[in-house]
């Protein structure tokens, strides 16, 4: 079987470039914003029933832990990557971009969801004494 990654973060986060960085030949990317919520959706439902032959790239906003992991339960991934630049730094994306100010209010909506439902912090690893 071949894994399912989800790429998630805020809108102008990078994750078009993290997965343009980490794809070989051959895989699939599913990215609404490239092709379309219709095709989109369908693409997530075939997921839920079935296995890719190839491994496949999810990219979506999924702000919020509980929304992230029941997306990434549903679409039986294997992985999740998950991108979280400064505010400044995506507001500063957001404005290099067409319409800014939607950009912007989209950025702002997802770190509210994800203050309101955070990622648990990594756990340290316990030391190991020689």
């Amino acid at each position: 079987m071949a894994p399912v990654i989800l790429v998630a973060g805020p809108p102008c986060a990078g994750k078009n470039h993290y997965v343009d960085q980490h794809r070989t030949p051959g895989d699939v990317v599913l990215d609404q914003d490239a092709i379309g919520p219709q095709a989109f959706n369908a693409a997530v439902a075939q997921l839920e029933h079935e296995r890719p032959g190839a491994r496949t790239w999810v990219i979506r906003c999924c702000g919020g832990a509980t929304a992230r992991a029941r997306f990434a339960e549903r679409i039986h991934a294997s992985d999740v990557v998950l991108l979280t630049p400064p505010e400044d730094v995506l507001l500063a994306r957001a404005r290099q971009r067409p319409q800014p100010h939607r950009h912007a209010k989209a950025v702002r909506y997802w770190l509210d969801q994800e203050a309101r439902d955070p990622a648990p912090e990594p756990q340290p690893r316990p030391m190991t004494r020689w």
